[in-house]
């Protein structure tokens, strides 16, 4: 079983729609089992899923009650291999007492060590933010997908999050390897674009994924009320449908599966 986070500083920058899609693809078209974290009291991803409940059963428990387990959390999605672990707002309180109660970062990973026996992949959506949630999930995690923009803002908060990144892979108790790439969305083809990305390349900085998600309208129209399906159900022949798949195969060759 691999552990997945996809993860950013700065929130605008596609991280949810690269959880669902890439965990979606990972179930549907690699036939991979996957469960799906929502760690972001925003709960988009369990929005998208339609999974979203004001009264859902969150990560807050496993803090809250220590007889609860990750396994009690689990909640089928509504397709096949892929299973949520839903997220509301009220999770945002495991951030706001972190500090006070002594909270564990390393408790969320061997509650995940607990489903080897029965998932391939779990995929973890962070919310845009360095918190106690997000900080746990980088412990958890063997591989963290970084989506950026090719703008300065986005560029700019790169450099905070590798220092994130690196101070999780020395902290943690998980002895495995925390290995890191920045994903290039929501790509418009101007040269500009190309510019900053080759910039970052030969400043060696980053590892960066060879996919490049491109700038789409029909991401938006797949996350809509009425729609809410990842952009294989959506759109499947749709350029960034394509993208996300390609993305998906890169990183089951990334991790030698």
């Amino acid at each position: 079983m691999k552990v997945i986070a996809v993860s950013n500083y700065k929130g605008g920058c596609a991280k949810t729609t690269t959880a669902v899609n890439l965990a979606y693809s990972l179930a549907a078209e690699e036939d991979k089992r996957v469960l799906l974290i929502d760690a972001d009291p925003q709960g988009n991803a369990s929005y998208i899923l339609w999974r979203y409940n004001p009264n859902a059963d969150t990560l807050r428990s496993l803090y809250e009650n220590s007889r609860r387990t990750i396994k009690n959390l689990i909640r089928r999605s509504k397709y096949k291999n892929l299973d949520i672990v839903p997220s509301m707002t009220g999770l945002e309180q495991v951030n706001r007492e972190s500090d006070v109660r002594g909270l564990d970062l390393n408790a969320l990973r061997r509650q995940i060590d607990s489903l080897t026996d029965r998932y391939d992949y779990v995929v973890i959506d962070c919310q845009p933010t360095m918190q106690f949630l997000t900080i746990s999930a980088l412990y958890a995690a063997d591989l963290v997908v970084v989506p950026f923009k090719a703008a300065g803002f986005s560029m700019n908060g790169l450099e905070l999050m590798r220092d994130y990144l690196e101070d999780a892979a020395q902290q943690r108790a998980y002895s495995g390897d925390l290995n890191y790439a920045c994903l290039l969305t929501m790509f418009n083809g101007s040269r500009k674009s190309l510019d900053r990305i080759t910039e970052l390349i030969e400043q060696d900085a980053y590892t960066i994924f060879d996919t490049l998600i491109s700038f789409s309208t029909v991401c938006e129209n797949a996350e809509d009320k009425k729609v809410r399906k990842p952009l294989l159900k959506h759109r499947k022949n749709s350029k960034v449908a394509a993208d996300y798949l390609e993305l998906t195969k890169e990183i089951l060759t990334e991790m030698g599966d």
